[in-house]
This record gives structure tokens, sequence and C-alpha cells, in this order.
């Protein structure tokens, strides 16, 4: 997992409040609200299911402009262009139209019994792809199929397991996948989205190797929640490469587990922008804008390195709400900061605030609380300090734990518009992390050294400090750690016989006769 190349200013503490559908929202909330934009989320039901969902709608303000977002979605993306951009099929004859490269392919509703999608199957010719007409993140889709009876399962699984009835049948294209996010004339940033895969070490076999893989994933603050499912498809390809979950795999030796290449349902996220042809990147900005108000969104493409000109890449799918996560995050590559080209496109008077406040950020889980609730519908996230410059971490010595130092010092961090933190640390020291104007640091740093009248302070230290701070000011403990005692069990001539490394509380329970 590449994360030397993630975006400093957003790191695992601050998302983790976030890692559910929540989390493309709260990266372009956390970035205009960092700019001093005024953020408010909402409770309304968003979705056609009536789905309460706090965290996915939002409003950013400035002086002047008020813009609406769900998810990554902003308010320039318009109805008609939602409507199209939702509907796998519409979108397919929309771009057909407007002379946008696609596949060949049909759309079967509810009706169409299952041998007559077959039949045209047959017809048009295999492999073939087969898509639910509406859906997101990947769920549904079966690519490269190859087979009448693999067709005739994968419809069953689609259209009765997952309630997809209305269907779309495509000529499967050769090639890789891409997911490009455009701003209208600018393609912010290219993935390329591999299937599902594990690589044979020899010794684990593949259903170990998916958890191993999946242990990995879950470093990644996007792939968390995207992990490998031992589902329908996996199970099948399994079957169709005569492999089972009990099967190894030599070494070095790579298996691909699905088809279907969304970050989603386990692909793998590689950032390709800077190298991904120039020709193709036009495609993708061609099919945004072939349709009205579709100013920015996702564009997936399957583009033929081997082929030239427009044979060489169609258009799959467009995403008016599009994950931006694996752009943010992706596995190998370089981090692309989508929320700021956002930010940036919808209020350009705050450009110049880019990268004020970098390290602070927001509690969502307590932002949320009151509409998760529904004692409130809509909360207003407090803003950052206006007046944040420095951030500090001091360490103070001398008697200064169990005599309410970390309360005092809360107090005092608050009487001087400060935000941070104090912390306990095991060897008897307090921590603090404080940010604010360099004047109230000083401040606060001549009252550390006097302290409440229980402590004794001997010495307190300073350094700059780069860690993430949440807004306010929290007492907090350093995770205790298992202390081991070495005991020598010696015979009488003082040889070692055995030393054992135990816990200090299994020690004492021995010592007291205990088990």
């Amino acid at each position: 997992m590449d994360n030397n190349n993630w975006l400093k200013h957003l790191d695992h503490k601050m998302l983790k409040d976030a890692q559910s559908s929540a989390f493309c929202s709260y990266l372009i909330a956390l970035e205009g609200w960092r700019r001093g934009l005024t953020l408010k989320y909402y409770s309304e039901k968003v979705t056609k299911k009536n789905i309460h969902a706090p965290g996915l709608l939002y409003t950013l303000s400035s002086d002047t402009n008020t813009h609406r977002f769900y998810k990554a979605r902003g308010d320039r993306v318009k109805e008609q262009a939602f409507s199209i951009g939702s509907n796998k099929f519409a979108t397919k004859k929309w771009l057909e139209k407007q002379g946008i490269p696609v596949v060949e392919g049909e759309k079967f509703g509810k009706d169409v019994p299952d041998y007559e999608i077959i039949d045209y199957a047959n017809s048009l010719g295999y492999p073939v792809v087969l898509k639910p007409v509406v859906g997101a993140q990947g769920k549904g889709v079966i690519a490269n199929i190859n087979t009448t009876e693999y067709l005739e399962k994968s419809l069953k699984y689609v259209r009765n397991q997952l309630n997809s009835s209305d269907v779309i049948i495509e000529k499967h294209f050769e090639g890789e996948e891409y997911r490009l996010y455009v701003i209208e004339d600018e393609v912010i940033a290219v993935m390329n989205r591999i299937p599902a895969n594990i690589i044979g070490d020899g010794v684990h076999t593949i259903g170990e190797l998916i958890k191993l893989k999946n242990k990995e994933r879950k470093k990644n603050p996007r792939l968390i929640t995207c992990l490998i499912k031992k589902d329908f498809e996996v199970l099948n390809t399994l079957e169709k490469r005569g492999h089972t979950l009990e099967s190894k795999l030599a070494k070095g030796q790579q298996l691909f587990l699905r088809e279907n290449s969304n970050i989603s349902t386990g692909g793998d996220s590689i950032e390709v922008t800077d190298y991904f042809p120039e020709e193709v990147k036009k495609i993708a900005v061609a099919a945004l804008k072939s349709i009205p108000n579709f100013p920015h969104g996702g564009v997936d493409i399957i583009y033929n390195k081997n082929k030239t000109g427009e044979e060489s890449a169609v258009v799959i799918e467009l995403s008016p709400t599009p994950q931006i996560g694996s752009l943010v995050f992706p596995m190998k590559g370089v981090s692309r900061d989508v929320p700021s080209a956002i930010i940036d496109y919808y209020f350009p008077e705050v450009k110049e605030k880019k990268n004020v406040n970098s390290n602070i950020y927001f509690n969502l889980s307590a932002v949320l609380e009151p509409l998760i609730n529904k004692t409130a519908s809509e909360v207003t996230v407090s803003p950052p300090p206006s007046n944040l410059i420095i951030s500090k971490k001091m360490i103070v010595v001398g008697e200064v734990q169990r005599v309410g130092y970390r309360k005092w010092v809360r107090k005092k961090a608050i009487e001087l518009d400060l935000i941070g933190y104090a912390k306990n640390l095991l060897n008897g020291n307090v921590e603090i992390v404080v940010a604010g104007t360099e004047n109230n640091i000083n401040l606060f740093k001549d009252k550390c050294r006097k302290g409440p009248k229980a402590s004794k302070v001997e010495t307190v230290s300073e350094e700059i400090s780069e860690a993430s701070l949440k807004v306010g000011f929290e007492i907090l403990e350093e995770p205790k750690k298992k202390q081991k005692l070495t005991i020598n069990n010696s015979n009488n001539n003082g040889q070692v016989k055995k030393i054992k490394s135990i816990s200090i509380k299994r020690f004492l329970k021995r010592l007291l006769g205990k088990k």
C-alpha cells in the first residue's frame, strides 16, 4: 500500500469517523470548512426509498454563494444530467447519439424472460457483459460472460437475488478500465481500476490470501469498507478457472477473482493521471459536455492500448455522484486533491485560502449525533479558529499526574482560544499539543509552568508540531502497554535454567498463589 504520496492534510485520525457512505461528503465538506465556508448538515430523507442518512446532504456557504451537495455531487449537476447519468442505458443511448464511442448492447425490462435475453446475447456473440439498468459501485455488473450457462446463472443472480429485474446486455470490449474525474474542460484525476485479485505464495490457500489482501486494504481509509467478498461472482470465477477457496497458488501467480473492476467490490486503485493518453482524456471531457448541466463527475472508460484512434476506447458509464475516495487515496500512484478542485470550482472566491487550517478537523460523529437521533433536522458546524498561526507540542515534567493538571490546562487553553489536547504519558509526564496565535501560545506556556496548586512543574519543553488537531480541547490517555517482567530461574550454582517474560499482573497472581 503506497501511502507515501497521500495528501499530508488528510490522515487516518481525521477520517476515522467518516469511514462509511459519508466518506466523500466529509472530504469535500472538510476542505470547504477549513477555508472558512459555513458548513451545514441536513437529515432530510435523501433517496426514493426514504432512507434517513445524515452526513450525505450538506451545504457550504461563503459571503456571496451557497451550494448544496449530496455526497460528491454539487447543485450545478442538474436533474436531467443526474437522471441520464444514473441510468446506464439512458447514458449509453445519449452518448451514442452525440457520437461518443460506446459498446453495442440492449436493455431488457422486467417482463422480458431470461431466454429472450440469452437469445440476444447469442446473436451479439460472446463474451458479453451483464449490468443492472440502475445501480452504483459495480453491484451486479458481471463482465466477460463467455458461455450461455454462465449467463443463465448470472441472470438469476442479478434479477432474483439482487432484485435488479431491468438489465443490459453489452458486447465485451477488450481493454483496461479507468475512472476519470472531470470538471468542465479538465481531467483532474485518472485511476486504473484493476479487478479484485490475489498473488500466490505457495503456502496460503485462496481463502487465506483473500483474508490477507483484505487486511492490507484496511490500512487504506477508503478501502477499509471495500473488502473482497466471497460472493456469487468470486465463487463462479474460481469455479471457471478450476479453483476453490481451499486451492493454493504457486508463488508469484496472480489470480483475478472478478471480471468487474469496481473498487467497491475489491478492485485495486492505481493512479495514472500523468501517463494517460490525452486523446482519451478528450473523450471523457466530450462525454460529460454532451449532456446539458453536467459540469463535473466520473467517466468510466475502457481503453485498449493496442488499438488506435476512436477504436481504442469506449465510454461505459457516467457517474453524477462518483466515489472520489480512491482518487485521493490510491493503492499506488500520486494522491489527487479532488476535494480541493471541487471547492475551487464552486467557490473561486476562497481559492487563496487553500491549505489554511490544513491540520485542523471537526468531530463528525458529534456533529451528526443530533441528526442521527432525530433531535434536529439541520446542524451548523462551528467554524475553525480564524486566527490559527502555529501549532506546538509541549512536554511537562514534574508532579503533574493525578493532581488535576490536565483539566486545569484545558480551562486555560479555552480561555486563550487554543485548540488541542493534553495527554498523560506512561512515564509520568504530560504531553500537550496546542494551536493558535504565537502570542497566546506563549502566554499558555507560562501558565503551564505554574500549574494548579497541587502540581509541581519542573520543566516545560516545546517544539513545532504538525499533528492533526480536532476543534476543541481534549483530555487523553496514552494507551497502556503490557509491562513484562523477566523471571530468572537459576539452580544453586547460579546457572540459568529457564528465563520467562510474563506480565506483572500474572506475576502478582502467582505470588498470591492464584492461577
